[in-house]
């Protein structure tokens, strides 16, 4: 399996007016399988879109979405992937999203309406074969992180929210912060060869 960043995460926020984070997208190949783990929000839809046609991939190619959490920034670009079976926690379908307001509730509906199949896992299983899925519920209660081998970067953590920043990596291992995420990110850390960050720059270890 190789993997592909197609594009690191950001933090956008303007007081009052703005608030557009948009996750890291990771492809990964395998055969005749295109994975993407989080293909990110509103705000990354033309680096997306580079960057698969970069790859000489169209939307129809991607067979597979793997999401960390449901949250915007992370899986609104879901909807542009008609074929794609999308996996993620299973508590996704017994919150109320309705909460969030009725225009960004709204949208949470229509992203779910447009999925056409999905698969759901609680966390601790493997998926497609060779990711494994860490249960990290500790930024939102669906969330998860991920672990792979892959051919061109060895071992590979997908972190998620639990760790979004390098920064919070390096407060973490300098004990900064000694809670039960940052004992979960160091475990991980310490065994993968690369890292990436949701709303960073990756690390690459060798």
């Amino acid at each position: 399996m190789d993997l592909n960043l197609l594009f690191p995460g950001s933090l956008v926020y303007v007081p009052g007016m703005m608030d557009a984070p948009t996750s890291s997208c990771v492809l990964l190949v395998e055969d005749y399988k295109k994975i993407l783990i989080d293909p990110g929000g509103f705000a990354s839809m033309k680096v997306l879109e580079d960057g698969l046609t970069s790859l000489g991939l169209s939307p129809d190619d991607i067979t597979d979405i793997l999401l960390t959490h449901f949250h915007l920034d992370h899986a609104f670009s879901s909807v542009f992937f008609s074929k794609a079976t999308i996996h993620l926690h299973e508590s996704f379908s017994t919150r109320d999203y309705s909460s969030f307001g009725p225009i960004i509730g709204s949208v949470y509906s229509k992203i779910i309406d447009s999925w056409k199949s999905i698969e759901t896992f609680s966390g601790g299983e493997r998926i497609l074969g060779a990711i494994d899925v860490l249960s990290s519920p500790y930024h939102s209660r669906d969330h998860v992180s991920f672990f792979l081998q892959t051919e061109n970067h060895g071992r590979v953590f997908i972190c998620g929210d639990v760790c979004a920043r390098q920064i919070h990596y390096h407060e973490m291992r300098k004990g900064m912060r000694s809670d039960p995420a940052a004992a979960f990110v160091l475990k991980h850390f310490e065994r993968a060869d690369a890292v990436i960050f949701s709303h960073d720059l990756p690390l690459f270890k060798r």
